[in-house]
């Protein structure tokens, strides 16, 4: 199955609940110096200035491009079925910050989408927002992004190598597949065809998720991050895929913000100065080594126990793409995590229009009405 349809599959009942201790095993950040340990506690501590629980509602199942979220939820982490959540300590190398961590499921978990949910209920903390949806809720529902985990949005369009060899591009593709399968409607495939990548004629919006590949000469979305891999380890024989990213054709769209609501930002000021270089430093603690938080991905989706599933080889595939291919990075500038002014005015000029083009009301915004990097820690920088 590919990832984030929303609509086709319908929510998950019953509802059990598993310990992820046995996933994560013991912290080994342990350290004989109590001196030592004591700082580096207080320097952590977010309870004076955070919620008790920290909860982050995701678009989508647990999986590699969250993982910076799972390095940091400790060992006594719980996650159920019921609810699709998982919630444990906020640890930071391997100490305690005062503060539990809930991080949310998304898909069929959720009944609306991820900025509505976080205008609906007050306990969430943190949104996945995208550039894209940001601009595109910004009249009814602001969202403030302060954090970008992905700097490179992971989303391909892809197809048989073998059977199109010449095609290093969406263009190139299109020139001798009929069929580009996306889900309903998407705005970047709107563009792609207003820029003459493609022909609107070619876009069918009847995605369901499978890998067609294998039945089908067509092209359908994915993630670089997912796909590929799939399609390489395919039991009915492998096959291989060429795509590109949708970034790299010209849909920069910043796809994984954490986001507040633009009217708490007050409110949460105190948190935010301490919680998001957390955030920025867990990213890349992750990407050094996955282990710990992919264990704790592969535990959480099991207990969900849907048709989404994950391998332990898809969960490190996943962190191993995000690493090289750059997907993770520092961008333009040596900050981790942030979002550049130019990038996304750029962003929100080309969008405006494909977005009004289909019947929404767009606001006429710039970059700073929906990013924030005033909380980003500026010497956290990604050594690669």
């Amino acid at each position: 199955m590919s990832k984030r349809n929303t609509t086709i599959f319908s929510a998950i009942a019953l509802g059990i609940s598993i310990s992820l201790l046995g996933a994560c095993g013991g912290s080994d950040t342990a350290t004989t110096d109590t001196t030592v340990a004591t700082a580096t506690a207080t320097e952590f501590s977010l309870a004076d200035v955070c919620p008790a629980t920290i909860v982050i509602q995701t678009d989508w199942f647990p999986e590699s491009e969250h993982g910076g979220l799972y390095q940091l939820m400790g060992d006594d982490a719980v996650a159920s079925k019921d609810t699709g959540a998982a919630v444990g300590s906020l640890m930071v190398n391997g100490q305690p910050t005062g503060v539990n961590l809930e991080i949310r499921a998304g898909g069929p978990f959720l009944e609306s989408p991820v900025v509505t949910e976080m205008y609906q209920n007050n306990a969430i903390t943190f949104g996945y927002v995208g550039t894209d949806v940001a601009i595109t809720r910004y009249t009814d529902a602001p969202t403030l992004a302060v954090f970008n985990a992905l700097n490179i949005n992971p989303q391909v369009l892809l197809w048989d190598a073998t059977k199109h060899p010449e095609a290093k591009t969406i263009a190139d593709a299109a020139k001798t597949i009929t069929s580009f399968y996306v889900y309903g409607d998407p705005a970047w495939m709107r563009y792609f065809a207003a820029q003459g990548l493609i022909q609107a004629d070619q876009v069918d919006s009847n995605y369901k998720g499978n890998l067609l590949l294998s039945t089908e000469d067509a092209a359908h979305q994915g993630f670089a991050t997912s796909e590929p891999y799939k399609y390489a380890n395919l039991e009915s024989g492998a096959i291989t895929t060429g795509y590109q990213l949708i970034h790299d054709a010209g849909w920069n769209s910043y796809a994984q913000n954490l986001a507040i609501r633009k009217d708490r930002l007050e409110e949460l000021r105190p948190c935010l100065e301490k919680i998001v270089p957390i955030f920025q430093q867990a990213q890349l603690d992750y990407i050094a080594d996955p282990t710990q938080a992919n264990a704790i991905i592969l535990t959480t989706v099991a207990t969900y126990d849907s048709w989404w599933t994950q391998s332990e080889g898809d969960v490190a595939n996943g962190a191993a793409s995000q690493k090289e291919m750059g997907i993770v990075g520092n961008g333009e500038t040596p900050t981790f995590g942030d979002l550049e002014e130019a990038r996304v005015n750029d962003f929100i000029a080309k969008a405006t229009p494909i977005l009004r083009e289909q019947g929404l009301e767009i606001a006429d915004i710039a970059a700073g009405d929906i990013t924030d990097n005033t909380f980003l820690d500026t010497s956290i920088t990604y050594q690669g």
